[in-house]
């Protein structure tokens, strides 16, 4: 059963947007202290779809339209708590507060690590980090952090992992002015994933790396994830045993070939990316480009895009950006047409779901106001590829047609850290 968990958020967040403050730190001896930090956000988000509501990331089940929750979309809160033992070891732990079709430990704890540096250059963690996949792949629920409303749907929406149970080693060092740092992750995740019915998504194993470099106020980084999926889908399982059956009774000849596409235990995902930013003054800057490669039959690999540039102005930051999401082959197909038309529908319904293709333009603007505390409003016009690309959009029921071909968001965010 769902739990509301929105008014709580919004509650919550302006009891620390009226006295924010920085972090509190309490010393526990001459080297161990506590930190205790959060961030949050109070989002506002409507569209001009009715039927069809955009999601921020394929995870979760409510998106953005003139009939969902306005508050639904973007507000989220955090706490954050680091012990730092010694200058060698330390502890982290971090959950978020957001709207979500069940609310649990498990799915609210996105940090809980332990920490070694055994010198300047190493760093080792154990134990649920965050996935380094991206530019702003560490940050995606701390709103303050960047300049849009919520990061580029079209590259970070079909991201859904932000975490995962393992390790990671990384080891930086400086050439004159450059700084690089080269990281290893490994292990293993189980994300939710809205669907019919739901269920988590076990991937097992998990693993990949990355390298930053870092110059004056440039940011380089390359990345690859690597996946491998330790279960299936019961409605795929229920299909394919579906579509076994005709075949057996001699009633469809591709079966085999058909059944075989709707397959996902066992396969392999891959995502490499590369992105450059510049955080200077007056100038603000971001480009990134992915290539997602799936290794299954029902979802086509994809290319992704986004560029953002903003121009500060005293305390106000405008920026515009675009973003592209596209498959690198057209939408598959069935083989030959079903016998029995629910079935025939059944079987198509994966195709549709999971294709994307569309390209968003966005103007917004983002208000310093105060210390810790920022306004942001944003517009989106939103362009589904000849009404061909739904795999970021949720209907609210089943056979609601697919979104119009444009569509305009509307978002408000007041974003806070402390």
């Amino acid at each position: 059963m769902k739990t509301n968990t929105l008014p709580r958020v919004a509650a919550v967040g302006l009891l620390f947007a009226a006295g924010i403050r920085a972090e509190w730190n309490i010393d526990l001896s001459d080297e161990s202290r506590l930190r205790i930090s959060g961030f949050g956000t109070l989002g506002l988000a409507t569209s001009d779809q009715s039927q069809a509501e955009l999601t921020r990331d394929i995870a979760d089940r409510e998106g953005i339209s003139s009939n969902s929750s306005p508050l639904s979309a973007d507000s989220r809160l955090g706490l954050q708590i680091d012990a730092i033992i010694n200058p060698r070891w330390s502890a982290t732990v971090q959950a978020v507060l957001k709207d979500r079709p069940s609310q649990s430990i498990e799915e609210s704890l996105q940090w809980a690590f332990i920490s070694y540096r055994p010198d300047s250059h190493w760093q080792l963690r154990v134990g649920r980090v965050g996935l380094d996949m991206g530019l702003v792949s560490d940050q995606r629920n701390i709103g303050y952090s960047y300049l849009w409303v919520r990061p580029p749907i079209e590259f970070y929406g079909r991201l859904p992992l932000f975490h995962f149970n393992g390790g990671d080693a990384s080891y930086s060092f400086d050439v004159e002015n450059l700084n690089i740092s080269i990281k290893a992750f490994a292990g293993e995740a189980s994300p939710y994933y809205p669907a019919r019915p739901d269920y988590n998504i076990n991937i097992a194993p998990l693993w990949g790396g990355n390298v930053n470099l870092r110059w004056q106020d440039w940011h380089a980084q390359m990345s690859y994830v690597g996946t491998e999926l330790h279960s299936d889908h019961p409605g795929l399982t229920e299909l394919r045993h579906a579509i076994d059956q005709l075949g057996a009774a001699g009633f469809y000849p591709d079966a085999n070939n058909l059944s075989s596409r709707y397959i996902l235990r066992g396969t392999q995902n891959h995502f490499l990316s590369a992105g450059l930013g510049y955080e200077g003054d007056p100038w603000r800057a971001q480009l990134e480009f992915g290539h997602l490669f799936h290794g299954n039959g029902f979802v086509t690999d994809l290319y992704m895009i986004y560029a953002t540039v903003g121009y500060r102005l005293g305390s106000v930051t405008p920026f515009i950006g675009y973003s592209s999401l596209w498959p690198s082959e057209k939408r598959p197909q069935l083989p030959s047409p079903l016998p029995a038309p629910r079935l025939q529908a059944a079987a198509e319904t994966p195709f549709l779901e999971a294709y994307s293709n569309q390209e968003t333009l966005s103007l917004g603007g983002r208000w310093d106001f105060y210390n810790n505390l920022a306004l942001k409003l944003q517009y989106d016009l939103v362009h589904v590829r000849n009404h061909n690309g739904i795999g970021l959009w949720h209907a609210q029921a089943a056979g609601l047609p697919a979104p119009a071909e444009f569509s305009n968001l509307f978002s408000a965010t007041l974003d806070f850290v402390f």
